[in-house]
């Protein structure tokens, strides 16, 4: 969250009023409102599913009896989620107390939050928040991180230290430490300036409290936005199976093209061997290239004109020292009269054709018969020159 671009406000009798801040941000894209809210429950909720709609529709029918007697609007934050599941806490707040509720802002996100919400940096995570202004007393208690209970009191009607000794008194019902315990009066000028850096510290600790907003209208755009996204990834989903089946049959002609290949492959090794040298075992790389060696080797000892092996490495040593960039690795060199066949490698095509054209320089041909990438490596040839 930029917190830069966030203005922070409290809900008080007269309005949304500023809370004092020694930075304001440039350009305000949104803001937060801490609201005394009178009538707000919690509750934990942990489902198969994630979709807010879904959520919503079975949380509906959880409290459908208790809340008949009158408008009620729930807000569920999910604090955990994975593929197929989801949990967190559902927020059931009065639909008047939310209605009543002003945004400060126009064309900006403004969320609403419980007054006591984002002080639980000061509990780390467990104890009790507790909200003081001119005219509302409001707590949270607090477990993991997790709230747990709202309560809300007039001020005139209570105090700070009876609120907290009730909250004391809950959880010693429970056989529950109370846990640490951090009171906010916004009515002290000195403390509510405090407050813009406890919020950026209790965001750090709990990200999800980023997700919590208790506006209506937040919610129906969430919800307009999910069903936007489900008619979306149906469509995706729909396009996505044309292109696997399309893959599909690129991938069966791929193989059948492959599997033709390496049979004449192995038909030509297996050609060699029958005619020239049955005892070859092995991978046969370039079989026409050693038959014609073997067919020079077969004309005896008649005038051939060729190259000196001692003129081929002279070559070499020549090629690379026009090129001493040039990152080719010979594993082999097979020599004839006739020419002369490298395997090697290098870590691109391009210097594979660097090489391929400068030994052509001083060559008839020089020419591919096998191009292969190998991972970690870079690229396999076979490269035949004849004078």
């Amino acid at each position: 969250m930029p917190y830069e671009n966030t203005d922070f406000f409290r809900v008080t009798a007269e309005g949304a009023t500023r809370i004092p801040s020694t930075a304001l941000p440039k350009r305000i894209r949104r803001t937060i409102l801490l609201a005394p809210l009178k009538s707000v429950a919690i509750s934990p909720f942990a489902f198969p599913f994630h979709s807010v709609v879904r959520i919503r529709e079975a949380l509906k029918l959880q409290t459908l009896p208790y809340a008949a007697a009158g408008k009620m609007d729930l807000f569920p934050s999910i604090l955990e989620k994975t593929s197929r599941s989801s949990s967190g806490v559902v927020w059931f707040v009065s639909g008047e107390n939310i209605e009543e509720i002003n945004a400060p802002l126009s064309n900006v996100e403004n969320k609403i939050w419980p007054a006591p919400l984002p002080l639980v940096s000061r509990i780390h995570g467990d104890g009790l928040t507790l909200w003081v202004d001119e005219a509302n007393i409001c707590s949270m208690l607090w477990r993991g991180g997790v709230p747990v209970l709202y309560r809300w009191k007039a001020a005139a009607r209570t105090s700070p230290s009876a609120e907290r000794a009730w909250l004391e008194a809950y959880c010693a019902s429970r056989s529950e430490e109370p846990g640490e315990f951090f009171m906010m009066n916004a009515a002290q000028p000195s403390e509510l300036a405090l407050l813009p850096e406890i919020i950026k510290e209790s965001l750090v600790r709990c990200p999800w409290l980023e997700d919590v907003n208790l506006s209506r209208s937040a919610l129906d755009s969430a919800i307009v936005l999910e069903d936007a996204v489900r008619l979306g990834t149906r469509a995706a989903i729909w396009v996505l199976g044309l292109g696997l089946l399309v893959a599909a049959g690129n991938g069966l002609r791929y193989y059948e093209y492959r599997q033709n290949i390496d049979a004449l492959r192995e038909r030509s090794a297996a050609l060699y061997r029958e005619a020239f040298d049955p005892s070859a075992a092995g991978r046969i790389s370039d079989p026409l290239g050693l038959a014609r060696s073997k067919i020079v080797e077969l004309r005896g000892n008649g005038p051939v004109e060729g190259r000196l092996i001692s003129e081929v490495f002279s070559d070499l040593g020549e090629i690379f020292e026009k090129n001493p960039s040039m990152d080719v690795t010979l594993d082999s060199l097979r020599y004839n009269p006739d020419g002369v066949d490298y395997t090697g490698s290098a870590p691109d095509t391009g210097t594979i054709q660097t090489f391929r054209g400068a030994c052509a320089e001083n060559a008839a041909s020089a020419q591919l018969l096998n191009l292969q990438n190998a991972p970690g490596i870079g690229f396999r040839f076979d490269l035949s020159v004849r004078w």
